[in-house]
């Protein structure tokens, strides 16, 4: 029994049914594996995980998901050193399916602790990281392949390969979505700051022209709606490539974007031309024959293998319902809740980058109801910088905070009221940074009108 055979290459089929190189996954599957395991590593190597996730701190829980609760830090190394090596398994294809499922419940686990923690790609890792457990990328190129040289294929239905390029020229559409609102468009402060506190950070000494940031932000925007296309075109993808790898590289350098570009990069090889893949997997089977000996044509590249699914028409429905849902809920959020608003909380569909020219600083305080005395709550030793910032920009993020607050200290012992200093800020068109302050008692309704008050 099973969902799928294994056929010789069919001569002819429908669009989404004729044959396509497995080649492009496999290398999908290589590049993740290799991205995600240096992710681990870069997080417990920097001391993230420590700051993460310590006991000091307060972490917000998914509503439902409360259970969900981080472990002593010394367990949590172990759950990184876990993803690191699942990561690793996957992207070599040793007992795919068992590093993919491995590596996919830890990883979920580490996002799923804390909401004010989360990061735009972990949404995108997630869902890369269930698309290749379902795959068949282990069977061509991998260690499985040597250990079970029967589950060879060469070839995939065209649609499984399009819904993987599918999934990642999401991220480049929505990210454009979120930059379509007056302040990424027609401000270009946030650009500037960007630009120039890295300038500062590099020690490069430049003057930057006032064109240049409204320069990029336009380029960024045409950049993220116009390369998905020359990607799915094979006579431009290899050359596409290149300019993501060009892009993304500047943006590593130049904007706060974490290892988001990296990622980006290496997922774009699911675009690759099939040939070009082969030629680079030739090279790399031909050096494995002389270092090890293998016998057979285990890596031999070549073949005219193909997996078939036996309902025909299943998957391919299944697989059109799952991207369809990740285009129908983002697009209609952003029908009914506008631009601005949904460019704030589409960390789930865009790039990790704060996308106009206004934020909130957020400070609190308890008073005695008996007394009437008001003390400062020092949030920096509850909450990272990265926490901060993102509970000051979502008004359920702050009921969550006080709710944990509570729980957490000894405010729970009087139940003080709970006041809020709300610092609104932004960026004029010159570059000049205008706030204004104004403190209401905690409430969730109070605090949603102060935040979108203009």
């Amino acid at each position: 029994m099973g969902v799928f055979r294994i056929t010789a290459k069919p001569q002819s089929g429908g669009l989404l049914f004729q044959a396509a190189s497995v080649y492009p996954i496999v290398a999908l599957r290589l590049a993740f594996g290799f991205s995600m395991f240096l992710w681990a590593l870069m997080m417990m190597f920097s001391g993230r995980v420590s700051a993460i996730y310590s006991p000091e701190l307060i972490h917000i829980p998914y509503r439902g998901l409360e259970w969900v609760q981080p472990l002593p830090v010394w367990a949590m190394y172990g759950v990184f050193s876990g993803i690191a090596l699942s990561a690793l398994a996957l992207g070599a294809g040793w007992f795919f399916r068992r590093s993919a499922f491995v590596f996919t419940l830890l990883f979920a686990y580490a996002a799923l602790i804390d909401q004010a923690s989360y990061l735009s790609y972990y949404y995108f890792v997630l869902l890369l990281a269930v698309m290749l457990l379902l795959s068949p990328a282990h069977r061509n190129f991998s260690i499985d392949l040597i250990r079970k040289p029967e589950i060879r294929i060469d070839y995939i239905p065209r649609w499984l390969l399009l819904a993987f390029q599918l999934q990642v020229a999401m991220v480049f559409f929505f990210a454009g979505m979120a930059k379509l609102n007056a302040d990424w468009l027609f401000s270009g402060a946030q650009m500037s700051s960007w630009v120039n506190n890295s300038i500062e950070q590099l020690g490069w000494s430049l003057h930057i022209p006032g064109w240049l940031p409204m320069a990029f932000s336009w380029m960024m925007l045409l950049f993220d709606f116009i390369i998905p296309h020359f990607l799915f075109d094979q006579r431009t993808s290899y050359r596409a490539f290149w300019v993501v790898l060009m892009v993304q590289t500047i943006g590593f350098i130049l904007l706060p974007t974490g290892i988001f570009p990296l990622l980006m990069i290496l997922a774009c090889t699911v675009f690759l031309p099939a040939e070009r893949i082969h030629n680079f997997f030739s090279r790399v089977a031909y050096f494995l024959y002389d270092v090890f000996e293998f016998k057979g044509d285990v890596f031999q590249p070549g073949g005219n293998f193909m997996l078939q699914f036996k309902v025909r028409f299943l998957f391919p429905l299944l697989a059109l319902m799952f991207i369809g849902i990740q285009v129908f809920a983002p697009v209609v959020m952003y029908l009914q809740i506008g631009s601005v608003r949904w460019a704030n909380s589409a960390f789930h569909f865009s790039a990790e980058m704060p996308i106009n020219t206004q934020f909130t600083d957020l400070q609190f305080y308890s008073k005695n109801t008996l007394t009437g005395q008001i003390d400062r709550i020092d949030v920096e030793q509850l909450l990272t910088p990265e926490q901060k910032m993102r509970i000051s920009s979502d008004t359920t993020l702050v009921e969550g905070f006080i709710t944990q607050l509570r729980e957490k200290s000894e405010l729970g012992l009087n139940k003080p009221e709970i006041l809020i200093e709300a610092k609104h800020c932004n960026y004029t068109a010159e570059g000049r940074m205008e706030c204004r302050t104004l403190t209401v008692p905690f409430d969730e309704s109070n605090f949603a009108a102060a935040y979108t008050e203009d």
